[in-house]
């Protein structure tokens, strides 16, 4: 055998140990790469269940502040509806009470004048206590319309802080 020709074995394996020195590293960087994207995937798991629970607890927040609303404008149109039967009883005292004066003035023009007048201002009175009874509504309306967009808010604030 010539120099050469005993040259070839040693050059096949020393090629036989790189391959397998590359051949071992390279898995070596395919396993971290697997590591790598198993951790990536852990995390966006957890972000998405964050993200999700905090939608989920904007929603219970939004329902609860809907439901107080409703029972809000519950309570307020039965507070108005006790309202107009106590308006509906005041004009009806101030209607007997027009009609009781005029009755008891004996003079013609006195009782004219007099039931004119108090008639006047039993129409003031009935209407000043419409005008109260119906801005008193408003107002609590206006209240709980008010409430409602505070928790609507605060519950907004809390999701885009969780998102956060």
């Amino acid at each position: 055998m010539t120099g050469v020709s005993r040259f070839w074995p040693w050059l096949a394996l020393a090629l036989a140990v790189l391959l397998a020195l590359q051949t071992q590293r390279l898995g070596k960087v395919e396993t971290s790469h697997a590591k790598a994207a198993e951790a990536q995937a852990h995390q966006s798991q957890a972000a998405t269940e964050k993200k999700a629970e905090a939608v989920l607890k904007h929603g219970a927040s939004q329902q609860e502040n809907t439901h107080d609303y409703t029972q809000e404008l519950a309570r307020l149109e039965a507070g108005r509806a006790v309202d107009a039967v106590r308006i509906a009883g005041l004009q009806h005292d101030i209607r007997s009470a027009a009609t009781r004066n005029a009755q008891l003035a004996g003079d013609a023009a006195a009782c004219r004048d007099l039931a004119d007048q108090h008639q006047r201002l039993a129409g003031l009175a009935a209407e000043g206590a419409e005008v109260v009874g119906a801005l008193a509504g408003l107002v609590q309306k206006r209240d709980a319309q008010v409430s409602l967009l505070r928790g609507q808010i605060a519950a907004d604030r809390t999701l885009l802080e969780q998102l956060n």
